[in-house]
């Protein structure tokens, strides 16, 4: 059996297992930037047991499927909501020029393929899961494995680590993005004010009522930045007027 500690946001996630694979499993779902405690004192316990089921503190969550995946839900859901001093929006998210550009927005609507093109122009890879807002408006990278969607049934899968990612500091917001990808569409977007950007990113914020006053927090955080929306066609096309203003 082995156990270990990991800090994430201000969070200590513990972990319990009882067979190799078991500890397998749990590496595969911690990030690289996360602190590995001394200490095995932790906010909340996670563990899977010599029958390899999970359970989420004393209740057992899943006994078969992907327990990998599984896992990784249940620390994202534990994450989103109870590390209280940042906010996690659904979000692909690069730094670039010391600034970072925030792609929200729900499953499928082409942020993974946005950020792979942004990253082969020279962008620094932050996050294909969550844009995580600190309370003076800084964006921290999620740095997981970026899942490119290459059809209905096959994915790839591409390291933080390959996608050049290394530690680095929180960046304020240069541009929020707002943008889905429409076969044929010229990328014309409009500028946003910050109130109609709020109502956009809104509905991508994880457990917002756990946080008092999120919403004047981001608004802090997009009021110098650049909002824009509209659809996009190939990636190409917006890449060079997007990029020259973040």
């Amino acid at each position: 059996m082995g156990s270990l500690v990991a800090q994430a946001f201000g969070y200590r996630l513990g972990f319990r297992w009882e067979s190799e694979t078991a500890r397998e499993i749990v590496e595969g779902v911690l990030l690289a930037d996360w602190e590995r405690c001394e200490r095995l004192e932790a906010d909340h316990w996670f563990r899977l047991d010599a029958q390899e089921r999970l359970f989420d503190g004393e209740q057992l969550f899943a006994e078969d499927g992907d327990l990998r995946l599984k896992l990784q839900q249940l620390v994202q859901m534990h994450l989103t909501g109870e590390a209280r001093d940042f906010l996690f929006v659904h979000a692909g998210v690069v730094g670039w020029q010391g600034r970072a550009l925030v792609i929200p927005g729900p499953s499928r609507a082409g942020k993974s393929t946005l950020v792979l093109e942004l990253i082969r122009a020279g962008a620094q890879f932050f996050s294909d899961e969550f844009a995580v807002f600190d309370r003076s408006g800084l964006v921290y990278a999620y740095p997981r494995p970026l899942w490119q969607r290459l059809s209905k049934t096959k994915k790839q899968s591409h390291s933080p680590q390959e996608l050049g990612w290394r530690p680095g500091p929180p960046l304020p917001v240069g541009t929020l993005l707002m943008t889905q990808f429409v076969k044929g569409a010229r990328w014309k977007p409009r500028e946003l004010d910050v109130e109609s950007s709020l109502q956009e990113i809104w509905k991508e914020v994880r457990y917002p009522s756990c946080r008092p006053g999120a919403r004047e927090w981001l608004a802090s955080a997009l009021s110098a930045a650049r909002c824009l929306k509209g659809a996009r066609g190939e990636t190409a096309e917006m890449l060079p007027g997007l990029l020259s203003g973040v």
